[in-house]
Parts: C-alpha cells; sequence; structure tokens
C-alpha cells in the first residue's frame, strides 16, 4: 500500500470484550474494518495482542505466547473477551489474514499493534506462559515509578511491570513482532509506550533507560527491514507516545533521537485516558520537520475532558481542529468504543468528520480545561498524572490578589463565521468550587473585562459528589456573543480574585473551564 491516511481507527479490540460470545467470522469482519466503509478512516490498526500479558490473538507456534485461559473469569467483559478469543483461534480461515484482504480491498493500509508494557490485572486481562513463568521479570518492588494501583481493599501491591533492562524481556517483546509482522501481510507496526509510561525500570538503574529503548527500538526497525526486504516492501513503524516532548523524556522516550535515526515512520502524540484540546503537537511536527517521520494526533480516549463520560462529540470536534491547525498529517483515534460501551451509536458521525478541516469548521465544538478525564479512578490515588500532559486546570485562588493565567487555543475563525453570520451562540462556563456568593471576581479574555456578574450562576456537573452545589460547586455561564474577545488561535484567560470572606476554611478552585461554540446552518443577524 502506498496510501498515506489522514484519519486511522486504532481498535485495541475491546469487540472481543463487547460482543456476546462465541465469536463469528462475519462478526470479527465486521468490527476491524466492516464498520469503517464509507467513512473518512482511510487507515486501520488493531491491537493483535491481549491487554496485560500481551499474548497474541492469532494462531502462533511460540510456547511463551499461548494464553492461559483462567478457570474463572474475573469480571463479566473478561468472560466475553476469553470466550470469543477461544472462538477466534478456532476459526476454519484465519480472520485477521481475512480482514487485512478486506482492508487492503477498500484501499486502506492495515496495522498490527501492541502494547509496550501494559500493567493491565487479570480483571481486564490474560495471562500468558511467558508471564507465570517468569515472576522474576516483573518489576515488583524494585520499580522506579511509585504510582501503582491499589487493590480492591486499598493496598498498593508490588509493580506488574515488566523490566526492560533485563535482555529477555526485549528479546520476548522483538519474538512477538516477528511472529506478528512475518505471518501477515501488514503494512505497519505500532507500538503504543502510553501503557503505563514510567513504569520500565527498576531504581538504580546503572544505564539510562533512555539509551535502553532506543536501541530497543532500533532493533525493532531493524526486524521490520529485514521481514520488509523478504517481503519485497517497506514495514512503517510508528510509535504512541505522550502528548508532550516533556513527558516523554520523563518516561525515557527519547522520540528526537528516533526521529533523527529514521527509526520510526509516524509518531502519535497522545491524552492518557482523558480528551484534551490543548496538546502541543506543533512542538512534534517542528521536531520532525524536514524528515521523513509523520506526526499524528491522537485527542481523545473515550473520556473526558473532565467528568465527561463518554466525552461530547463537540469536545473531540475542537481538539481534532486545533491538532490540525498545528500542522499535524493526520488524526490517529484510539480507543473509540464508547459509542458500544455507553450505547451512542450517535457519536459514530465523528467517523465522518475528524478526517479534514473542511469537515470540522461548521460543527459545534466544545474547548475545555479541566481535570484528567477520571481523576477518580483508582490508578491515580489522590497523586498528579501527568503522562499525557501538565494539565492546568484545576487551581486555587486563596488570597485577595491571587490571579490564574490560562491559555486556550481555538482552532474555529470565529470572526468569519460572524462575518457569514452562522455563528448562533458563545457561551463560557467556569466551574467553581467552594463559592460563597460573596466574593468580587475579576475575568478578563485577551485583556477584554468580561464582567461576571452578569453572568447565570448554576449547580456545576463537572465536580464529583456536589450534592445540589451546597457546598458551593457551582459554575458561573456568561454569553459572549455579544463580546469581540475569542480569537482563532490561543487565548489567554485570567481570572484574579479581589474579595472573598476570610473565615472559609477551604480556597476558591477554578475546576474547569468550558467554551461552548454553536452554529446555525442558516445565516442570521442584522446588520
Amino acid at each position: 500500500m502506498t496510501t498515506v491516511p489522514r484519519f486511522y481507527l486504532h481498535s485495541d479490540g475491546n469487540f472481543l470484550y463487547v460482543s456476546h460470545p462465541p465469536f463469528t467470522e462475519q462478526q470479527f469482519l465486521y468490527e476491524t474494518v466492516g464498520w469503517l466503509t464509507g467513512t473518512q478512516v482511510d487507515g486501520i490498526i488493531c491491537h493483535m495482542f491481549t491487554v496485560g500479558d500481551c499474548s497474541p490473538l492469532f494462531r502462533h507456534d511460540y510456547a511463551a505466547a499461548q494464553t492461559v485461559f483462567p478457570d474463572k473469569a474475573m469480571s463479566v467483559f473478561t468472560w466475553k473477551g476469553i470466550r470469543n478469543l477461544q472462538a477466534l483461534l478456532q476459526f476454519s480461515r484465519d480472520p485477521w489474514a481475512l480482514a487485512i484482504e478486506q482492508s487492503h480491498a477498500e484501499g486502506k493500509p492495515f496495522w498490527g499493534a501492541m502494547r509496550f508494557n501494559d500493567g493491565h490485572s487479570g480483571q481486564h486481562g490474560m495471562r500468558s506462559q511467558f508471564g507465570i513463568d517468569h515472576p522474576e521479570y516483573r518489576l515488583g518492588e524494585r520499580c522506579a515509578n511509585d504510582n501503582h494501583d491499589p487493590d480492591p481493599d486499598g493496598h498498593i501491591p508490588p509493580c506488574r511491570h515488566l523490566d526492560f533492562s533485563i535482555p529477555g524481556v526485549r528479546e520476548h517483546q522483538l519474538r512477538l513482532v516477528e511472529l506478528l509482522c512475518g505471518c501477515y501481510d501488514v503494512d505497519g507496526f505500532e507500538l503504543d509506550f502510553t501503557r503505563d509510561c514510567g513504569h520500565n525500570f527498576p531504581r538504580n538503574l546503572p544505564e539510562p533507560g533512555a539509551a535502553i529503548l532506543s536501541a530497543h527500538v532500533r532493533q525493532i526497525r531493524e526486524l521490520l527491514d529485514r521481514i520488509g526486504t523478504q517481503r519485497g516492501r517497506k514495514i512503517d513503524f510508528g510509535a504512541r507516545v505522550p502528548g508532550t516532548l516533556a513527558a516523554c523524556h520523563d518516561g525515557d522516550l527519547d522520540v528526537a533521537h528516533w526521529i533523527a535515526q529514521g527509526s520510526i515512520d509516524v509518531l502519535t502524540p497522545t491524552v492518557y485516558y482523558d480528551t484534551a484540546c490543548e496538546l502541543p503537537f506543533d512542538s512534534f511536527v517542528e521536531l520532525a520537520q524536514d524528515t521523513d517521520c509523520l506526526i499524528y494526533a491522537s485527542v481523545t480516549e473515550g473520556v473526558g475532558p473532565g467528568r465527561f463520560r463518554p466525552p461530547p462529540v463537540e469536545a473531540v470536534r475542537g481538539a481534532a481542529l486545533n491538532a490540525w491547525r498545528q500542522g499535524v498529517a493526520g488524526i490517529n483515534l484510539f480507543n473509540f468504543h464508547h459509542h458500544q460501551i455507553s450505547n451512542h451509536p450517535q457519536d459514530m458521525t465523528l467517523l465522518s468528520e475528524l478526517g479534514a478541516v473542511d469537515t470540522l469548521v461548521r460543527k459545534d465544538k466544545l474547548y475545555m480545561l479541566a481535570e484528567i478525564g477520571i481523576p477518580s479512578q483508582s490508578r491515580f490515588f489522590g497523586k498528579s498524572y501527568q503522562t499525557a500532559h501538565p494539565h492546568q486546570l484545576p487551581a486555587q485562588l486563596r488570597h485577595p490578589g491571587d490571579s490564574l493565567l490560562l491559555s486556550l487555543p481555538v482552532g474555529d475563525d470565529l470572526d468569519l463565521a460572524r462575518q457569514e453570520r452562522v455563528l448562533a451562540s458563545l457561551n463560557l462556563k467556569l466551574d467553581l468550587c467552594h463559592l460563597t456568593g460573596d466574593e468580587q471576581l475579576q475575568l478578563t479574555i485577551n485583556g477584554v473585562d468580561v464582567p461576571l456578574h452578569e453572568g447565570h450562576v448554576d449547580v456545576s456537573g463537572q465536580y464529583p459528589w456536589n450534592w445540589n452545589g451546597h457546598f458551593g460547586h457551582l459554575e458561573i455561564g456568561v454569553d459572549l456573543l455579544p463580546r469581540d474577545c475569542i480569537r482563532q488561535g490561543e487565548n489567554e484567560f485570567r481570572l484574579t480574585l479581589h474579595k472573598r470572606p476570610a473565615d472559609i476554611l477551604h480556597p476558591l478552585i477554578l475546576y474547569a473551564l468550558r467554551l461552548e461554540v454553536r452554529y446555525q446552518a442558516f445565516p442570521l443577524g442584522l446588520t
């Protein structure tokens, strides 16, 4: 395949855990390729291994990678996944070969994918013989990262992730890559470094972890080149990484070196279990300038922003349009299965919108700054989890004179929309915690004063355990349509606290900021 896709759909195999068993060949072909026919999706990526211990979802003869099925499943969706995988492995024809053939017939490149060092527990994944035979390869108490999931009783168990300073661990992963790419006519292979970034090495490592991973990435590149030479065409190599260069550095991912050495063809900076409109994709685009490496944007993982689950289509649109405006080569949509889990078939409209600027510009948007999508999830355990990017909110205003400065990118050309009279509404909502009602607050947007006392106050739906607002977790909504203060590109919001009762214990918190843009189809308005 010579096509360079503008819109990849990356399936993590969730369809195995959603469909009622036993899976059929027809269902498999629909879930991998068929449901994307007629959409803007012009490239397909599929995880071809289980989460957790990384067992192949295809037949093979590598004994160490065989799936060891449990006697009893730990959850309903794992029960479904086990039974559907068992059915998949018993098909008379190889379903993956059929899916690749169908994808190619539609002119779409098909990539296989793997999670680099996934830590999903048995509640989600299945064990491999390799994981059972080598407990000594687990990081356990030696892990250099102190952020780990508690068990159901609240205890922090030893780290489940593999120690990639051990040659046997790296060799096993190389063998898995060879199994996939040597057996199937894939156009590329993608390695997902975001599950979970920073849990790859022990403390007091004698050599830099970044050097170990860079050498490992180079070995995968050389392996793919050998297989591609035998096949007569190149196999591209891609990587999903955290959404800022700083977060990549903190996770021992020297992406600048990978790009400079020609180790990878596609780099996809991404959120982590969130939806975000403010990722700096342009820094990656600049890094890859004058190279053959393409930068794709992954802006959502089926949750967020803030308390939204699933994400509003308006938020995904806003994030994607912002990414396109920064010069990315395309969109790589990952973990897009909430339309099944939450029964939101209407969200599938995104598959015909995200692949081009022209199909996004006149659609409703939500541009939002907030906490990571699911802060109450156990893995965060009250700690900061900035794998993807540092979140600007929530932030505190403790004393009179305190001020917050926030930056919100907006991809829409609102001036043009006003001129064409298709901008229906432009609403700002500030979600504030511990608001007494006796505060004096000043808001400026790009230097323009926006009087908050004219806004509409309501109970916030963003803060968890709100109890109908009697804790002071409220939202202030302001109509910005009459005010010419939002521009295309970066927007500067400054919120200053001038007065607040001194006899309240908690600080005032700006929990989230939401800018809602809505369009009308017919041009309306008066001069």
